[in-house]
């Protein structure tokens, strides 16, 4: 084993290649029990001395929370974990669903009260360095600890074959990333053909997920292709389904995979992460009204998790997901008042001052403080980006100012394109200029912090919002030119059209951070110079990316009838109106 470099790895806690850590899958065993939860046993091992090792192991967030409830996952995991303890066993098989569910922090709690029962007990030790993978400056310690600890176990001998085949191949996506873990994990399934962890994780590692034109790449169609096989084996399981739906989650068009999203949902109806995850695609599919109604229950379980447990905010980013997510579906649905009022509650909300650097934190910082200013920014009325520069804060601009976060770079970017937009607004194109180029400055400098992104953890939401921010300054080049000397004006297309092509689906089930597709801006572009037909095409070509969405079906409605096409115009109205009453 090479026990240095993988502690180095922890150590800087980068990730594999820029890709993201896979999710956990494990052995399929048929069965139904009824979705409840239940509390464990109240018991502790108070009469047993704390292992030092195994305390190392263990994030402090944890440690503060206590031993976690046991929720009953119909068809989950039960699988036999290497221990003599069924209290051990019971938390182990607890802690791979939850990462089945990507919902790392309460797997993490699961491993540790594991941990605690039997400090030998292998898997359990392999569950903590999965659920510690995403680089954390809070956890790094013990992510650190926990991977050496893991060797140490494997040094020694502990765990069946399987279970040491699953040790040894994350050692190997850790050593060498995604690919060496999916031949590793290839192989383990070859010398356990019964096994359906080591399928889904070869499925999971492979994947490569979609070109520039949105067509599945080759290792995602095979991916797929593993995951379908297990789900025609193991109908009524949640693993494989939800693995399936993960990998599909950044899809262009999301409806033939809807159904099953809600079959997910129907295996374990209280599982905040399941109702999330549909709330996603009823998005991506149109269904705004069902989007909010899932991710308000979402953020309703996250919330009575929290209650339940006496946990803030700083361990459940989760909650801050979905309500922000629930937010935006508000907005596309046309509840445009709503959503600002709901997003505009959220600023308030803080995690305890020695929580700065936790997952919640982030959350916080990156999706939350810019949320009422992005909403106005979608609305584009008249004094909105004025109105929406008020809702940021000011020491932002240009800074680096939160020593826990790096989400100030996004919140001073979008100060530097809403004061652009206040000024084109303005008539005042000279100085609009002047701040667009402090935002293109701006991204230059915000570039230059994509490691230190990857050490804290902030990759994911970095390059979203990084790519946003091209997004945006493209976007505005083509209102400035518009705005300008009308020989300059047929320049805008190409920045227009520049802006909404690389606009492409937000990964990990994030709501999109620009809340207005692009191509509505193309649209109006058209209606500028009197081409309602191209304005038309236009508007379709944004439905595509955001379906239903309430501004852009206005503005088609807008373009049917300029075009003189007085029967697609009474259509658009009828969705238009039903939306509306949903």
């Amino acid at each position: 084993m090479n026990k240095r470099l993988i502690t180095a790895w922890i150590c800087t806690c980068a990730f594999i290649s820029g890709q993201q850590a896979p999710e956990v899958k494990t052995k399929i065993v048929q069965g139904s029990t009824k979705v409840e939860v239940t509390p464990v046993e109240d018991q502790t091992r108070s009469h047993l001395p704390l292992d030092p090792a195994v305390e190392m192991s263990i994030p402090p967030s944890v440690k503060a929370l206590g031993e976690p409830r046991m929720f009953n996952f119909p068809n989950g995991v039960l699988i036999a974990v290497t221990s003599s303890s069924e209290r051990v066993q019971a938390h182990v098989n607890q802690g791979l669903n939850h990462l089945h569910g990507g919902w790392d922090f309460e797997a993490s709690r699961h491993f540790a009260a594991a941990m605690r029962e039997d400090p030998e007990c292998l898997l359990a030790q392999w569950g903590m360095v999965m659920s510690l993978l995403t680089p954390s400056v809070e956890n790094g310690s013990a992510s650190t600890a926990a991977a050496s600890r893991l060797l140490d176990l494997l040094d020694k001998g502990n765990g069946t074959p399987l279970e040491r085949g699953y040790g040894y191949a994350l050692v190997k996506y850790i050593q060498k990333g995604p690919t060496a873990g999916a031949d590793a994990f290839r192989k383990v399934s070859a010398e356990f053909p019964n096994d359906a962890q080591s399928r889904i994780f070869t499925a999971l590692f492979s994947r490569s997920g979609y070109d520039e034109f949105g067509s599945a790449t080759p290792e995602q169609i095979d991916s797929e292709k593993i995951l379908l096989d297990l789900i025609e084996k193991y109908p009524t399981s949640s693993l494989p389904l939800h693995a399936l739906l993960s990998i599909r989650a950044e899809a262009p068009d999301l409806s033939p995979s809807l159904e099953l999203a809600r079959k997910l949902c129907n295996m374990s109806p209280a599982y905040p992460p399941y109702l999330h995850l549909l709330g996603h695609y009823e998005w991506r599919c149109g269904h705004h009204a069902l989007a909010v109604e899932s991710f308000s229950q979402a953020a309703f379980a996250y919330q009575s998790w929290m209650a339940e447990n006496k946990a803030t905010v700083a361990d459940c980013p989760g909650w801050v997901r979905s309500e922000t997510y629930r937010i935006v579906a508000l907005a596309s649905k046309g509840d445009a008042t709503a959503a600002y009022t709901a997003a505009l509650a959220l600023l308030p909300i803080s995690v305890p001052p020695e929580r700065l650097n936790s997952p919640g934190n982030q959350a916080l910082q990156w999706d939350v403080k810019t949320l009422p200013a992005r909403l106005l920014l979608n609305q584009g009325g008249p004094g909105d980006a004025e109105k929406a520069l008020k809702t940021l804060p000011a020491t932002a601009v240009g800074k680096n100012a939160n020593a826990a976060s790096l989400a100030d770079w996004w919140t001073g970017g979008v100060i530097f394109a809403l004061d652009t937009l206040r000024l084109i607004e303005g008539g005042d194109l000279e100085q609009a200029q002047a701040v667009l180029a402090a935002l293109s400055h701006h991204g230059d400098e915000m570039a230059k912090t994509r490691k230190a992104a990857s050490l804290t953890g902030e990759f994911s939401p970095w390059n979203r919002s990084f790519r946003a921010l091209s997004i945006l300054a493209s976007d505005l080049r083509a209102r400035l030119a518009l705005a300008g000397p009308k020989e300059r004006r047929g320049t805008a297309y190409n920045w227009f059209a520049s802006a909404a092509e690389r606009q492409i689906p937000d990964g990990m089930m994030f709501p999109p951070v620009i809340l207005t597709p692009i191509y509505r801006h193309v649209a109006e572009f058209y209606l500028s110079v009197d081409n309602p037909a191209e304005a038309v095409e236009s508007y379709q070509r944004a439905l595509s990316a955001f379906p239903n969405d309430m501004q852009t079906l206005v503005g088609l409605k807008d373009a049917y009838e300029k075009a003189k096409l007085p029967v697609e115009a009474e259509k658009v109205a009828k969705q238009i109106e039903a939306l509306r009453a949903s």
